[in-house]
């Protein structure tokens, strides 16, 4: 059970509890959270202390950052079907498995490296999905971390080249 003031992930985005109250409509318990870059208190989220959807989670911690750096190069891609690759993208967006915004990242980044080299242009569905991954990665990161989205981005990335240079 979390309490005012954790630091909690909803669905991808990282959210501050503010409060519980019990709901009107349902009657449960429910945490009241607040997005982490809308302190102001514009957007306010209601999530049964329940979680029976299984959608909140605790933040990631630096050993699961650390953990997550070392197992990003096994990481695969997906299966390059362009029929298909948004629904793919999609669902992977809807998991809470950090893991997968990775395989989002690198399969995105190899499909537009192949395009670039053929001289093609890019498709607005990985770089869509692309934007979508990294911001949900590395807003997550930042926050653990205590750094800036930039920062966090460019943290994860050297250490992802230092592992992938010395394996």
């Amino acid at each position: 059970m979390y309490k005012v003031n954790d630091i909690v992930v909803y669905r991808r985005d990282v959210c501050k509890i503010i409060g519980k109250h019990r709901s009107d409509f349902t009657g449960e318990q429910c945490y009241i959270l607040v997005p982490y870059d809308k302190q102001d208190g514009s957007v306010k989220m209601q999530v049964p202390v329940s979680n029976k959807g299984g959608h909140l989670r605790s933040l990631i911690t630096k050993e699961e950052i650390d953990r997550l750096i070392e197992e990003t190069p096994d990481i695969e891609r997906l299966e390059n079907k362009p029929a298909n690759m948004k629904s793919q993208y999609a669902a992977l967006l809807k998991t809470d498995n950090i893991a997968d915004l990775i395989r989002i990242i690198k399969t995105s980044h190899s499909r537009n490296q192949a395009r670039r080299e053929a001289n093609r242009k890019m498709a607005s569905v990985d770089d869509e999905y692309l934007q979508k991954a990294e911001k949900y990665l590395y807003a997550e990161i930042a926050v653990a971390m205590g750094m800036t989205f930039e920062e966090s981005k460019e943290f994860f990335e050297n250490e992802v080249d230092r592992i992938s240079v010395n394996q």
